[in-house]
C-alpha cells in the first residue's frame, strides 16, 4: 500500500522509528514495502512523525474497510 514513510523519514535510518514506536524494524520494513500495517502501529508511526495516520497512508481507512466487507 502506497505510504509516505520514506519521505518522512527523511534520511534517518529505520532504527530511529523504531525507537520512537517499538514496532519491529523488520515491520516497519513491510511497512515500507506496502503491508497493510495495524490501526494501532498505524497510529503510533504517524505520532513519531507528528502527522495524521492519513498523511502517512492516504487511503488506509478506506482499504482496511473493503477487506473487513
Amino acid at each position: 500500500m502506497e505510504n509516505k514513510i520514506k519521505e518522512l523519514l527523511d534520511g534517518r535510518p529505520i532504527t530511529w522509528l523504531f525507537k520512537k514506536t517499538s514496532i519491529h524494524r523488520n515491520t516497519v520494513k513491510s511497512y515500507i514495502d506496502g503491508k497493510i500495517p495495524t490501526l494501532k502501529n498505524a497510529d503510533l508511526i504517524a505520532d513519531a512523525f507528528g502527522v495524521t495516520v492519513y498523511e502517512v497512508w492516504p487511503k488506509l481507512i478506506s482499504v482496511q474497510y473493503l477487506q473487513e466487507k
